[in-house]
């Protein structure tokens, strides 16, 4: 709608037409789906891996909820992006399968012109039986080891702590997130008495899949 339309009509008393939002990726089935067009991708915005080896070096992309790494750069991110690394954001841009028309990329998505990241306050417990990507601190529990976000423990199953390379460092973790009894649980025997154990249920990453997003320890 033309300038000229939009004030006729708000003259006219006619809402104006909201824009249509970008169509949001969050799986490798929706970069498949809206590849070419003008997306919101969420995901955690993380230093990357490229190529093997003495040929290794980081690039920057938001990974999604599934795993899929969707590239932003070959280097370091933009330029005020620093503070968003190892956070969960919301970033718009056109979804390409190559980084440029002009140079040569990886075969891979990439997300081209991206607007600057705005935070995703999506909250926890809405990921509860869906797999998820979460970032927070590698901690070692009595339990195993866990993801600290916010404080608040989520264990990663079958992992009983951190190797020295990832322990109290920001690490970004793949998994289906539920919430289950994890930890043994305590028991009261006939005098009273409470054997050690946890009481209720834990938050769980099933079949986590992580990887260290800062290479500082916090």
């Amino acid at each position: 709608m033309s300038m000229v339309l939009a004030v006729s009509a708000l003259l006219l008393g006619v809402p104006p037409v909201k824009p249509t939002p970008n169509p949001e990726v969050t799986s490798t089935e929706q970069v498949k789906t809206h590849m070419g067009k003008q997306v919101t991708v969420v995901g955690i915005l993380e230093r990357v891996p490229i190529g093997k080896g003495k040929n290794e070096w980081q690039g920057t992309a938001i990974v999604t909820d599934d795993d899929t790494t969707i590239y932003l750069s070959y280097a370091e991110p933009p330029k005020g992006w620093e503070t968003f690394v190892g956070v969960r954001v919301r970033v718009d841009g056109l979804l390409s399968p190559s980084l440029s028309d002009h140079e040569q990329s990886l075969l891979a998505p990439h997300l081209r012109t991206p607007t600057t990241p705005v935070k995703d306050d999506t909250k926890l417990s809405a990921f509860y039986g869906k797999r998820v990507r979460l970032s927070g601190i590698a901690r070692d529990a009595k339990g195993g080891a866990v993801l600290l976000i916010n404080g608040e423990p989520i264990y990663l199953q079958g992992v009983d702590s951190w190797p020295d390379s990832a322990d109290k460092k920001i690490v970004s973790v793949g998994g289906k997130l539920v919430s289950k009894q994890y930890l043994p649980e305590a028991k009261t025997d006939a005098k009273g008495a409470i054997s050690q154990g946890a009481v209720g249920s834990q938050t769980v990453l099933e079949n986590p899949v992580w990887r260290v997003t800062s290479e500082s320890k916090p």
